[in-house]
């Protein structure tokens, strides 16, 4: 119960004050005597059935003085508002503190197996249909799920910048035989030992040399090395290449590549010098403070594309181009998505 007790309270430590005075107002509301307490017959009263009971109120009673007062009531409303409290499928009580989960049923929603400490060393999980084998502690739990977020983000990464090799490879294909001619002779500039390969020292002299602060560093070349062979082949250097000249955003907020979608202020991006861009997660999380004069509003790249094509479009989002800066708008895209013409000079895409 002490593991529910901290998180309760730097969950209120963390809120805001609006969040603050809005858990001090339940509180009072509970509080019908107002004694600055909570006694046992104002907690049966008011607090949902699901935690009404005797037993419940002893465990949120951490001095034992027969009565809740503010500290101890954190507990409850976290109990209450952040999270939906399991039960030991042996014995019935509240799991409040470490506890095992059947990892066979986990995702069923509330018909999963879960054993308090005690069940699970008495062996209530003999009669479950699930081997005990299956059986893992919250806190396994908790890694397991983040290791495999992990490992499908990276599936999901190196997916996405195979799309991007198949891009480049397709305006190379797609080129003259000078631009082929100019597109090779880039890849042997890169290296610079002539051994047929770029590996990490060639690459970040190159990065150096160019001035891309955002390139210059190994895990990005870990994410160009797509078959992981620690160097970069010609494909793949035509896939950095591809990067850089159709200017495919880092995040603003985490500073990762993005490979695929991402979130661009609107109100950078009418400004053709300059750019805010989020990843999906960063976007998704609220990490980064970003706004103009308190407007806040971000489009996905498919989005915006759009909007600079359909002017209702625009108009909703927020999204407004005139005179020289739609031009200088319009043509960085059509560089950026080749557009125009490739077949002429490396100065295009490829």
């Amino acid at each position: 119960m002490e593991g529910m007790r901290e998180i309760a309270r730097s969950y209120y430590e963390r809120a805001s004050e609006a969040e603050k005075k809005s858990i001090k107002q339940s509180f009072a509301k509970l509080d019908v005597a107002g004694d600055k307490k909570i006694s046992l017959a104002e907690f049966k009263k008011s607090v949902g059935s699901w935690l009404c009971t005797e037993a419940v109120f002893k465990k949120l009673d951490e001095n034992g003085d027969g009565c809740l007062d503010f500290d101890e009531f954190l507990c409850l409303h976290y109990m209450e508002k952040k999270v939906d409290i399991a039960r030991c499928s042996g014995c019935w009580e509240l799991l409040v503190g470490p506890y095992f989960s059947c990892l066979l049923c986990f995702g069923r929603g509330a018909d999963t197996y879960d054993l308090c400490c005690a069940c699970y060393r008495r062996g209530g999980c003999l009669s479950h249909e699930h081997s005990v084998q299956n059986m893992m502690d919250h806190h396994s739990l908790i890694m397991l799920f983040r290791n495999r977020t992990a490992a499908a983000e990276k599936t999901q990464n190196k997916k996405e910048m195979e799309e991007l090799r198949e891009i480049a490879k397709a305006h190379y294909r797609a080129g003259s035989p000078q631009v082929q001619t100019l597109a090779y002779d880039f890849y042997r500039s890169m290296d610079s030992d002539g051994d047929g390969r770029v590996d990490l020292s060639e690459f970040l002299a190159f990065m150096r040399h160019q001035g891309y602060p955002n390139m210059q560093n190994s895990s990005f070349f870990d994410e160009l090395d797509v078959d992981g062979n620690g160097t970069l082949d010609f494909s793949e250097v035509m896939t950095l290449y591809y990067i850089i000249k159709s200017g495919r955003p880092f995040c603003d907020c985490c500073t990762k590549f993005i490979p695929g979608v991402f979130f661009s202020c609107v109100e950078c991006f009418k400004n053709p010098r300059s750019s805010f861009d989020l990843c999906r997660d960063c976007y998704r999380a609220g990490r980064c403070d970003h706004n103009h004069g308190g407007r806040a509003q971000f489009l996905d790249n498919h989005t915006l594309l759009q909007a600079m094509r359909d002017p209702a479009l625009a108009q909703s989002s927020g999204v407004t181009f005139h005179g020289d800066k739609w031009k200088l708008a319009l043509n960085a895209f059509e560089v950026a998505l080749s557009i125009g013409n490739v077949a002429g000079t490396l100065c295009t895409i490829l």
